[in-house]
């Protein structure tokens, strides 16, 4: 069968979501609700329907518009096929995840796929880089039925190209969405948990053995020790399907632990399915975040994903998406299954509020950061040609050891205009924006247009310089405010999307040397320009008060 293939350019205006459901109980259910729910809201026009799969155990009140697939009927995957097909959809988007399929490794869905010709996007929320027989099978499969792929971490598409040989074009990686709110103290909201006066330490989700909640409470009588006021909350009911098979066998083995450790008393567990806006307090009241989960390859987690967008310090064991979201010092990973290791980290935190506060603004701009590069569905779609994709080449070539170049004749860069300020800050600017170039390269002009705008500030009249001579001399002691604003704004992007912290660092050092001088500025545009800076600034560190 020949697939179609999606085109943005022709407009969509109907697609069929295929997952799981909320009120059903699980990580999958509670994503694919919430993709269907932000959807309608910036496409109200867009024509989404619901397909979840039903396993017939839980008496589910679910809405009305979801037509339910019985997961372990081959039968009904056919019926939802031929309706798919009837209901004139241009493309399914389809959340794959193992469990929430029959069959053999979930192949019933392929029977689904096997019989509809629209295009197919799939979220793959688990790729096995060392698959069984079956799984393979049913991966294989999935991957050549689909026009396009998404993956929610880098490491997810380094699998889908050297395990399955998937080519690059196809995989998007788009991270874990995440909930906007204002960072928080978290001694604000406390009372209403009763938590007053406590340190809280706090691990949720749907509980269940993999969660390594155990290695945890084994971590509990190092804490205490040197914090006695500690308290860890496990927050989260317990997975349904362990509850089917086992009832509550794991939570009572959990608390029956923390019991023969003597910490019963600093461990409470609250056993229920929290909706999200009483779960984003839970998580702004609680000091530190713990996700000492056992499975390395876990390549999503929306629960670490919520932690970081509420600004948590976070310590970790290493599975795939907390190596890649708390890189770079936006948390601290421990060895799997080592309680010492999350007993020391996590004392370390709470003994240190600035340490802490450090950790707590990184996270929360982490979680801020978006895709570079991602168009607007509405600009996509009214483009007709190839957009090209960046390249720094042009912007090279005005540059040199010193900076960028002012003007050119044609391709040639005119030495007897000099240097400016405003290009140099446009170039740190791009700089800090544009993927796919060498880390080198990125290194060695973040550097050359980082000096170049550090040089041009005069600590003495309290603004940037903007133009000098080619042979380095300035031209003036001050610059236009226009300038000075621009020169500001760069540095303000510096600092919260530099790649490296090396140069978020230095661009902090400038922003707060420079700043309050610049609170004078008057011109209009050059007041949007220092604006800018300071929203950057603020999205970096949310308690900066110049800012």
């Amino acid at each position: 069968m020949q697939q179609g293939r999606l085109s943005p350019a022709h407009g969509l205006t109907h697609i069929a979501l295929i997952g799981n459901s909320m009120p059903r109980q699980c990580g999958i259910a509670t994503f694919t609700t919430h993709c269907y729910d932000a959807l309608h809201a910036r496409f109200p026009d867009l024509r989404i329907d619901r397909y979840a799969m039903d396993d017939g155990v839980d008496d589910l009140d679910y809405p009305a518009d979801v037509t339910l697939i019985a997961q372990n009927d081959r039968l009904a995957y056919s019926h939802a096929a031929k309706q798919i097909e009837e209901s004139g959809a241009q493309a399914i988007w389809l959340q794959h995840e193992f469990g929430i399929f029959g069959g053999a490794a979930g192949d019933y869905i392929l029977h689904l796929l096997a019989r509809t010709r629209v295009p197919v996007i799939t979220t793959l929320h688990t790729i096995l880089a060392q698959p069984g027989e079956d799984e393979r099978r049913v991966m294989d499969a999935i991957l050549a039925r689909s026009t396009e792929l998404i993956v929610m971490a880098e490491r997810g598409r380094e699998i889908l190209r050297s395990t399955y040989g998937v080519e690059d074009a196809r995989i998007h990686v788009i991270e874990h969405g995440v909930p906007d709110r204002s960072y928080v103290d978290p001694d604000t909201l406390k009372p209403r948990f009763g938590w007053q006066g406590r340190k809280v330490v706090l691990t949720f989700g749907l509980l269940a053995p993999d969660k390594g909640i155990e290695s945890m409470i084994r971590a509990m009588p190092a804490i205490i020790a040197a914090e006695p006021e500690t308290l860890y909350v496990v927050l989260g009911a317990t997975h349904p399907n362990i509850v089917r098979e086992q009832g509550e066998a794991l939570r009572n083995r959990l608390i029956a632990l923390s019991q023969e450790l003597h910490v019963a008393d600093h461990v409470r567990f609250i056993g229920s399915y929290i909706e999200q806006e009483q779960l984003l307090d839970y998580l702004q009241a609680a000091d530190i975040y713990v996700t000492p989960y056992v499975n390395p390859a876990q390549i999503t987690s929306g629960t670490l994903s919520y932690a970081v967008a509420m600004g948590k310090p976070v310590v970790s064991t290493p599975y795939i998406h907390a190596t890649e979201i708390l890189a770079d010092d936006h948390g601290r990973l421990v060895p799997f299954g080592d309680s010492a290791a999350l007993a020391d980290n996590v004392v370390t935190l709470l003994a240190d509020e600035n340490l802490r506060r450090g950790y707590a603004t990184r996270a929360y701009q982490r979680g801020r950061v978006r895709a570079h590069g991602a168009q607007p569905a509405r600009l996509a779609a009214r483009r007709g040609y190839t957009v090209l994709p960046p390249t720094l080449s042009a912007i090279l070539r005005m540059s040199d050891r010193t900076g960028m170049l002012q003007h050119s004749i044609y391709s040639v860069p005119d030495r007897n205009h000099g240097y400016c300020i405003d290009d140099n800050a446009r170039a740190l600017i791009l700089l800090s924006q544009i993927d796919d170039i060498d880390d080198e390269v990125r290194d060695q002009w973040m550097a050359t247009y980082s000096s170049f705008v550090q040089h041009g500030w005069n600590d003495g009249a309290g603004r940037f310089r903007n133009f000098m001579a080619y042979d380095r001399s300035w031209c003036e002691d001050i610059g236009s405010q226009d300038s000075s604003g621009r020169a500001l704004w760069s540095v303000g992007v510096t600092a919260r999307d530099a790649r490296q912290a090396k140069h978020r660092d230095w661009a902090c050092i400038l922003f707060d040397r420079s700043v309050h001088s610049l609170m004078e500025l008057s011109a209009p545009r050059a007041r949007a320009f220092a604006m800018l800076g300071a929203a950057a600034m603020l999205e970096r560190n949310p308690q900066h008060r110049a800012a």
